[in-house]
């Protein structure tokens, strides 16, 4: 018997990252890449929900905030009481000190 599933919400930033980056997909990838990209992210954002803990501490980056690596992209968590929130996706590239909260 598994344990309870968290529920897992995106922050607005990272809605927007999230948006941002399936558009830059589309219009330099075409569809059918987006749409793998974007199942890719889907899938590793619902894994989260059974697995909060599987991305490593990150709190030289975020206070409280984990990773979770997702292709070219990673995904920047908290875990809460009782849900996860994904708080930023950005580029493997990115100054992701830069881009987080602290």
């Amino acid at each position: 018997m598994s344990g309870p599933r968290f529920t897992v919400t995106l922050s607005p930033e990272a809605e927007r990252d999230y948006d941002e980056l399936l558009l830059y997909g589309l219009l330099n990838w075409g569809e059918q890449q987006m749409l793998r990209y974007q199942e890719s992210l889907d899938r590793a954002i619902e894994h989260l929900g059974d697995f909060p803990e599987i991305g490593p501490q990150r709190d030289d980056l975020c206070a409280r905030c984990r990773l979770l690596p997702v292709e070219h992209h990673a995904l920047y968590y908290r875990i809460e009481a009782d849900a996860i929130q994904v708080v930023r996706i950005l580029h493997e590239r990115a100054d992701a000190a830069r881009h987080l909260p602290r």
